[in-house]
């Protein structure tokens, strides 16, 4: 005869981890996951056909900003698509462009990284390029920590909650 042993505690451990998912906290509207960021990201960069450079959550809606040449383009991006609903095209600012073509860690990658050293249960409010002493990508989140990522080899420079 079968021993039922194993259906019990497999049954058992379901039950127990839909318990604990459900304990768990519902984001805000505003805690956006990295994974939703990224893919509003590729998307942009692909319409425009250039690199991210910043990035802005408002809502359910992304703007991404992707230098492209000379050209700066603002893309929205409604991530319930996720879809562009809204492009905007402006000159570049030189500083801006020479950072991004410098780059070697994207955008994308240094909101995986960040992502990563975040200790906080914020999503992503923002990403921008940060060029002072040190450039890197400035990752904030809505409970207040920020995350800086160097451009130039993706370490983690600061981590602030």
């Amino acid at each position: 005869m079968a021993s039922l042993r194993v259906p019990t505690v497999g049954l058992s451990t379901v039950a127990l981890a839909l318990a604990l998912t459900s304990c768990a906290p519902s984001p805000t509207v505003n805690d956006v996951g990295y994974e939703r960021i990224i893919g509003a990201v590729v998307l942009a960069e692909s319409d425009a056909g250039g690199r991210a450079y910043a990035v802005e959550v408002d809502d359910d809606t992304v703007e991404v900003k992707v230098a492209t040449g000379d050209r700066a383009v603002e893309i929205d991006v409604d991530l319930s698509g996720p879809t562009v609903t809204d492009r905007r095209d402006d000159a570049l600012d030189a500083d801006d462009r020479e950072a991004v073509t410098a780059a070697v860690t994207t955008l994308a990658d240094g909101v995986r990284i960040a992502a990563a050293a975040h200790r906080g249960e914020g999503g992503i409010s923002e990403v921008e390029l940060r060029r002072d002493s040190e450039t890197a990508w400035e990752i904030e989140f809505t409970d207040g920590g920020e995350v800086a990522v160097a451009v130039d080899d993706g370490a983690v420079l600061n981590a602030d909650g």
